[in-house]
């Protein structure tokens, strides 16, 4: 007995009259053809024989499907139907693997970071070597007021009447700057850190900020020396300190990009970012400061030994030159 409250349809087949040869060896979208719709004849040809044939040639995506539809019979429209059909449901299933395996590999995926990255540890090593070395060229003033100052203000004379020898006076100027410079990068160094700033081995940092202020000093003091009045020695120091910096800058840029080099900001960044010092860099170093102090702190005692440099008329740069080769 049927029940007679329930429809039912009956869907007749059509995969006995749509046939279709298939040459998909990976099977990518055969296994997509619904078989009750169209019958699917799997084959080697390349060409067709007799009758509608689908060639897909897939070494690796994309994939090349090609149709060679049979129009002689009425059943073509269904076969193209039906394989544009099994072609948008391959490419579907092909894409949502696709996703899923990249989902997989971003699950491993981990983020780890371990200090600084490379260059920001350059940045900080690099800013902060050049606010600690700043300072050293903000006291040309006090050499400049100290030394020019006797000319412009007509004390020099009695400054040498007195019971003291000329090097112990520019000595004695040059060492009062010296020592308030070092006083005053305690408090330099004291306000970066407060800052934020972190700075390693402090200690031995502020030794070499202070040996790197004394040929500095020096060569300050050559300057004001050989200067008539406070314009020009403003004028010099300008100069001079252009030509200083670019010593300084210059061998820290090279360490930066070559990673090699020697100098006081190179040690500087060296011992900021806690690396290895070798004791040859040290002795470089520290004789490129030794020898420069001696140059200027000569040069300048020589200059000051001088009456034609304190009272006129004075001589020009090239004839102090000849006269000291």
């Amino acid at each position: 007995m049927m029940n007679t409250g329930e429809e039912v349809t009956l869907l007749p087949s059509l995969g006995e009259f749509a046939v279709l040869d298939v040459n998909d060896p990976q099977g990518i979208i055969r296994d997509e053809i619904n078989p009750d719709v169209v019958s699917v004849h799997t084959t080697d040809a390349r060409s067709p024989m007799g009758r509608s044939l689908l060639l897909v040639e897939s070494d690796g995506l994309p994939f090349n499907a090609m149709l060679f539809l049979d129009s002689s019979t009425p059943m073509s429209n269904i076969v193209k139907d039906e394989v544009e059909s099994a072609v948008d449901r391959s490419s579907q299933k092909i894409t949502s693997q696709i996703m899923a395996s990249m989902e997989r590999k971003e699950a491993n995926i981990r983020e780890e970071t371990v200090g600084e990255s490379l260059p920001l540890k350059l940045i900080n090593k690099v800013m902060v070597a050049i606010l600690l070395v700043l300072p050293l060229f903000l006291f040309g003033n006090l050499i400049i007021d100290s030394i020019v100052g006797e000319k412009e203000r007509k004390t020099g004379e009695s400054l040498i009447a007195m019971p003291i020898s000329r090097s112990h006076i520019i000595l004695g100027k040059s060492m009062a700057v010296i020592v308030i410079m070092a006083i005053q990068l305690i408090i330099w160094m004291i306000i970066i850190m407060a800052s934020g700033f972190r700075i390693p081995n402090a200690p031995l940092i502020y030794l070499i900020l202070v040996l790197t202020a004394v040929p500095v000093v020096g060569l300050t003091s050559l300057v004001a020396v050989y200067s008539k009045n406070y314009k020009e020695a403003g004028i010099g120091i300008t100069f001079v300190y252009i030509i200083v910096i670019g010593f300084l800058i210059v061998p820290a840029l090279v360490y930066v990009s070559q990673g090699r080099g020697v100098g006081p900001l190179i040690l500087i960044m060296k011992l900021l970012g806690s690396e290895n010092i070798t004791i040859s860099n040290m002795l470089l170093t520290f004789s490129g400061l030794v020898v420069s102090s001696i140059i200027f702190y000569g040069l300048a005692l020589w200059l000051f030994e001088r009456d034609d440099i304190l009272f006129g008329p004075r001589p020009g740069v090239l004839k102090l030159l000849r006269g000291l080769l």
